[in-house]
């Protein structure tokens, strides 16, 4: 895969490609659905995406709301065998776009065989474009529009959207469920407190994109992956409240069967289940009872 920004897009003859739009955010079983109709069309294959979320240009200084990181999409649709990744840079000027004006830049750069959306895709400003509207864009273009139907789960579609309500929610196997694999945040591992150690539960604390959707404070049953190897843990998200005051938030994986000095390395989280919220004991014995029944919960399952 060739990943490209709009304007090194511009210099190239794509010829008969098809090619995909959408934000792609966390490249969840409703998007598959639709690349997997990329991946049928003949000829090459492109994504045309961006590297932020419309909610960043609108709603300055809103709570971390990303699915993926950039590095993760590239990888995600990597993996997919796409043959471009054309990566826009999302601003202010490309909100205000006229939908005309955007649909005269997909015909002028991609020239386009084929286009495939999903059943809700806008874009333009005030999304005044819609997948009607670029399916007439596309007739009098000559090329054809695809709208891809809704992928239902539990009587609603899947989206983006109720992916990280479920994940702020930490219901994070309902948002694995939708997503399609287990969401994840990668970091480095970084110096807290020491606490964990003191009690006799080392954690490694991770220092993840800034971006990201942290899971709702609580204890989950993750997966780590460090380096090429893949361990079960136990994952507290929040200020430890029992042995901190007035503490940030933190992510700490206490990695089963495992110790060694891996500070300053990324280490990769997957959360496969909710075991508890955040509790606050009455004294450090009750929360080291309480750890154990945590690492319990998650072998046993």
């Amino acid at each position: 895969m060739k990943t490209i920004t709009l304007q090194q897009a511009k210099k190239i003859a794509f010829g008969k490609v098809s090619i995909a739009l959408g934000t792609f955010d966390g490249l969840h079983i409703g998007h598959l659905a639709l690349m997997n109709v990329v991946d049928g069309q003949p000829g090459k294959s492109a994504v045309f995406t961006f590297d932020a979320l419309p909610v960043d240009i609108f709603q300055a200084g809103h709570k971390p709301m990303r699915l993926f990181t950039m590095e993760e999409k590239t990888a995600a649709f990597n993996k997919l065998g796409v043959d471009y990744l054309c990566v826009a840079h999302f601003d202010d000027a490309f909100a205000h776009m006229e939908k005309e004006a955007f649909e005269q830049l997909l015909q002028d750069v991609f020239s386009p065989n084929s286009v495939i959306v999903g059943y809700n895709y806008t874009y333009g400003r005030r999304a005044e474009g819609t997948a009607l509207t670029l399916t007439q864009s596309g007739e009098s273009q000559g090329y054809k529009v695809k709208v891809i139907s809704p992928v239902i789960m539990d009587g609603r579609p899947v989206s983006s959207t109720r992916i990280r309500e479920r994940i702020w929610d930490g219901d994070v196997e309902q948002a694995n469920a939708m997503l399609g694999y287990a969401y994840s945040m990668s970091g480095v591992v970084v110096y807290g407190q020491g606490i964990g150690r003191k009690l006799g539960f080392p954690t490694a604390n991770i220092r993840a994109a800034v971006e990201k959707i942290v899971p709702k404070n609580g204890v989950y049953g993750v997966e780590v992956d460090v380096g090429s190897q893949t361990y079960e843990g136990v994952c507290s998200i929040g200020t430890n409240p029992t042995v901190s005051k007035n503490a940030k938030q933190s992510v700490e994986a206490h990695i089963l069967h495992f110790d060694e000095d891996i500070y300053d390395q990324t280490i990769t989280v997957r959360f496969m289940k909710r075991v508890r919220k955040e509790l606050r004991f009455e004294n450090t014995k009750q929360l080291i009872a309480q750890i154990k029944k945590d690492i319990r919960a998650v072998t046993k399952s």
